[in-house]
């Protein structure tokens, strides 16, 4: 079993814990004796047990084990998931935890870390980047670099009344405002604003639609992939963000009207694969339009959507500076759930929630349920088959009701 030795080292007196794990010979060194001891024991109980000891001499770091884990999912995930991977350890983790040993992670060391990051982070970012710490060790476990997962019970933020109410919902007359002033930049940011407020698309979907895309024999737009640009350039064209997401959304008939324009006037419009949205460039007096680009709403966002809400040239139409491009996307939920004969099912399918519960959860208040119906039917019931329960005694009336005594 293991044994203790005291040795003498150039800076002092040491204690060597040395034992044999499974034929090999494995050794710890500790300053003080008492510690030495109390590594002994949790050793020998690992080895009663028929337990691995490997993880206590185990040297990697939390940025080897991290790297590990994320390139060993690159071969099942999108590139688009493997570069957010990466981007969240580069700028939460290896700064927090990089250089230290993973058998060096406690809970409270992750406790305090998830609290210094819900200070400065939304509660879903937080929760991301500890779902990542997670899996990577999980994946250490599996190696047998590590025996305790340090993340395992750690509270995490929740969302709170106030993130529900950043979304905004605009009016169609404050979505025609909006496309109004954009078109004044370019013709087609109109075009661009109204896709979003009347389709529901998220950003990616949106700017990597095709000529295809647009099916105007049965007036739809089809979502069948995203595109979203790399960290250090150019563009990921990857499939929509889940299965669901790929789906067909009906279009409005002005949309359809203004879209047969749009692709009438497309210069190549005979390519079904060319881009539906022209890209930009700089000129150094603002973005040319250039047909071999990408569209991108970041820049778009950047350079004319945000600058003008901040202006406060929309104030007038009741529109906020802390609009995002994002709420168009709700504005077309609020717009759908107004619609007389439109359900949750109809929006969840049209908006590509991975489920239904996400748009219940996220849009159930927007949806008002008309009850009058089962209402009448109660009515009826107590106007009428209540009464004739009441004859035959299967209803009996309550004590101390009228022309009874209550004692």
């Amino acid at each position: 079993m293991a044994h203790i030795r005291k040795v003498q080292r150039a800076e002092g007196a040491a204690w060597e814990l040395r034992w044999k794990d499974h034929g090999k010979d494995r050794q710890l060194t500790f300053k003080t004796e008492k510690a030495a001891e109390k590594e002994l024991v949790r050793i020998e109980d690992l080895l009663q047990a028929g337990r691995s000891t490997t993880h206590l001499t185990e040297r990697r770091t939390v940025a080897e084990v991290v790297e590990a884990c994320i390139a060993a999912g690159e071969g099942s995930l999108k590139a688009r998931t493997v570069e957010g991977q990466r981007s969240m350890y580069r700028n939460h983790i290896k700064p927090a935890f990089g250089k230290r040993r993973i058998t060096s992670l406690r809970a409270h060391d992750i406790e305090k870390w998830v609290a210094a990051l819900g200070k400065k982070l939304g509660h879903g970012t937080v929760r991301n980047v500890y779902v990542l710490l997670n899996k990577a060790c999980k994946y250490a476990i599996r190696h047998d670099w590590l025996v305790v997962n340090p993340c395992t019970g750690v509270a995490l933020p929740t969302s709170h009344e106030e993130v529900q109410d950043e979304r905004q919902f605009l009016t169609p007359s404050q979505v025609s405002a909006l496309a109004e002033v954009l078109a004044k930049k370019e013709g087609h940011y109109g075009l661009i604003v109204r896709m979003a407020a009347y389709t529901g698309l998220r950003a990616g979907e949106l700017a990597a639609l095709r000529v295809r895309d647009v099916d105007m024999l049965h007036g739809v737009v089809q979502v069948r992939r995203t595109v979203r640009r790399k960290a250090k350039g150019g563009w990921i064209y990857s499939s929509p963000k889940s299965k669901k997401s790929a789906r067909d959304v009906p279009l409005t008939g002005a949309l359809r009207a203004e879209l047969d324009v749009w692709l009438a006037e497309h210069p190549d419009r005979a390519n079904p694969e060319a881009r539906l949205w022209p890209g930009s460039r700089n000129t150094g007096r603002g973005g040319a339009v250039d047909w071999s680009r990408t569209f991108d709403i970041n820049n778009f966002c950047k350079r004319y959507f945000r600058p003008l809400l901040r202006s406060g040239a929309l104030s007038s139409a009741g529109m906020s500076s802390a609009l995002r491009w994002h709420d168009l996307r709700h504005t077309y939920a609020s717009i759908m759930a107004a619609v007389p004969g439109v359900d949750v099912y109809d929006v969840s399918r049209w908006m590509g929630h991975s489920s239904i519960s996400v748009t219940e959860k996220v849009y159930v208040h927007l949806f008002r349920t008309d009850y009058s119906s089962k209402m009448a039917a109660v009515d009826a019931f107590l106007g009428g088959a209540g009464r004739s329960l009441a004859r035959q005694g299967s209803v009996t009336p309550l004590r101390g009701a009228v022309g009874q005594s209550a004692g």
